[in-house]
């Protein structure tokens, strides 16, 4: 039976938001830290030169749009399973989901990487590229190891611990790549030792998840449970529609790329892929909160307590605004100084970037959206996928080859842009949830003044590109936080504020 809970009062959604902000600071924190993949990129691109760095990106591309069948759904599934476990207080039942989603990843990764390698013959033979081949093959290794690490991570994060995917994904697998692909590519390894170098990277990473999990969750157990233990059908039954969902978005998310790669030299895939290395952490920002959300909504959902869930899902949007807005500001405003760190040839890939950006942002704002996939009801964001499939389907056959980078990045946009919006009228026509507020408003409007201000400088300024970047990105932030704080801050962010400055002057005094 179904129950209305009571109208919380307002100190009890300040904790909800001090402690819902404490693990979504730590997931930013990984965020942050993973700056380093762009350095690894650049590196990428300068050592191995456009052409190069173009089959990096294209066989990356494919190879992480197939991951998702490797993935099997079971992030969300594990994320839910083991929450409600943890409420309930059943150890037991967290280790053997674990260990059920392990087994899959595996088997799955397997068969995945072997069809990959396989076609990577007839796939590099179609495309007119011989030189994919190799880091197809390589490459097609590192899901199986990237997603068992997820599991380990997911498993904890459902029980609100964070710091384990900073120390693992926010530290240790970006300085790893960096310093495989330093070594291997100064020994002259080329794009093969570039590809077994992130392959590599990928395996300790695995294995350091694996440590961590150990200290919240026994390790032991849970690959026994992923080796013959008694398979937990209901995780994969749940897994098995996010399967479709999953491949749609991923097909969504690189339908762009691969089709430019086709019809364009390896030079502008570099560039499109440059772009994206930028654009796509707009995307990630959202997903810094995934783990709060898919700890939070699951076991709201089962007392259904729609009310709360409005009040958290709002507060978490507003949250993405005040974070991804200003990044939005950056990429679509300044693209000609982030593109010039890989190489003048890249600043032609500007305009993209900027068109790219909106997409990205509306992908951000669809937070709300989770919602679906963890009440079961992930055909309405396989529905939202294929109509932004579609969308490409018909746009990119005739903007690519018309426009190149350009029209690529016109249909990406469009196709994310209507897709996102389908996917939020579905979470509030079936389950009543959004992320609407008037202090998600507030960050809208300030972005808005910031983006005119400072690119207005950036144009019109005839100064060197270094300056008028820093100038104009300098009076752009400038802009934004004022008017941000002249606008004012919400009940939630005011408590919090104010306990951060207590803390403050408690230590001084204690000093």
């Amino acid at each position: 039976m179904s129950t209305t809970p009571s109208e919380p009062t307002e100190s009890v959604d300040d904790s909800d938001a001090a402690r819902e902000a404490k693990g979504v600071g730590i997931n930013l924190l990984t965020l942050f830290a993973q700056a380093a993949l762009p350095a690894f990129h650049v590196q990428l691109a300068r050592l191995l030169g456009a052409a190069g760095y173009g089959l990096y990106t294209w066989s990356n591309a494919l190879v992480d749009m197939s991951s998702v069948i490797t993935l099997f759904g079971m992030d969300l599934a594990v994320a839910r399973q083991v929450s409600l476990a943890h409420a309930r207080g059943d150890r037991q039942g967290a280790v053997v989901a674990t260990g059920t989603a392990l087994r899959v990843v595996l088997a799955s990764g397997v068969l995945v990487a072997l069809l990959i390698g396989l076609s990577a013959p007839s796939i590099a033979t179609y495309q007119g590229k011989p030189g994919l081949v190799v880091p197809l093959r390589v490459l097609a290794i590192v899901p199986i190891a990237y997603h068992a690490a997820s599991m380990f991570i997911v498993a904890t994060q459902a029980k609100l611990v964070m710091k384990y995917e900073f120390y693992t994904r926010g530290l240790f697998q970006p300085l790893s790549l960096l310093i495989l692909t330093t070594v291997i590519l100064r020994l002259g390894g080329g794009l093969a030792g570039a590809c077994l170098a992130v392959a590599s990277g990928m395996v300790m990473t695995c294995l350091m998840a694996a440590f961590f999990y150990n200290r919240e969750l026994p390790l032991g157990p849970t690959l026994r449970a992923a080796w013959r233990g008694p398979v937990d059908w209901p995780l994969v039954k749940m897994g098995l529609p996010l399967v479709l969902t999953n491949l749609v978005w991923a097909l969504q998310g690189r339908m762009d790329l691969l089709t430019l790669g086709h019809y364009r030299p390896s030079e502008d895939t570099a560039a499109y892929g440059a772009c994206l290395i930028y654009v796509i952490s707009l995307n990630q920002v959202r997903s810094a909160f995934y783990p709060v959300v898919c700890a939070t909504i699951p076991p709201a959902l089962e007392r259904n307590d729609i009310p709360f869930i409005n009040r958290f899902v709002q507060r978490q949007s507003r949250w993405v605004a005040i974070l991804a807005m200003p990044l939005f500001v950056l990429f679509a405003g300044f693209g000609d100084g982030l593109l010039a760190v890989f190489g003048p040839e890249f600043i032609r890939g500007a305009p993209a970037m900027a068109i790219l950006a909106v997409g990205q942002l509306s992908s951000a704002m669809a937070l709300p959206a989770y919602a679906l996939s963890l009440s079961g009801n992930a055909r309405y964001s396989a529905a939202s996928g294929g109509i932004c499939v579609a969308l490409q389907v018909i746009l990119l056959p005739i903007l690519v080859p018309r426009y190149g980078l350009t029209g690529a990045a016109m249909s990406s946009a469009t196709g994310l842009v209507v897709s996102q919006i389908a996917q939020l009228w579905f979470t509030h026509r079936v389950l009543k949830i959004h992320g609407m507020s008037w202090g998600l408003g507030k960050v809208t409007l300030a972005a808005a003044i910031a983006f005119a201000l400072g690119r207005t400088l950036f144009t019109l300024a005839s100064w060197p590109l270094a300056a008028r970047f820093f100038c104009g990105v300098g009076l752009a932030a400038t802009i934004y936080l004022v008017v941000l704080a002249a606008l004012g801050l919400e009940t939630e962010e005011r408590a919090m504020l104010h306990a951060v400055i207590a803390k403050v002057r408690g230590r001084g005094r204690a000093a």
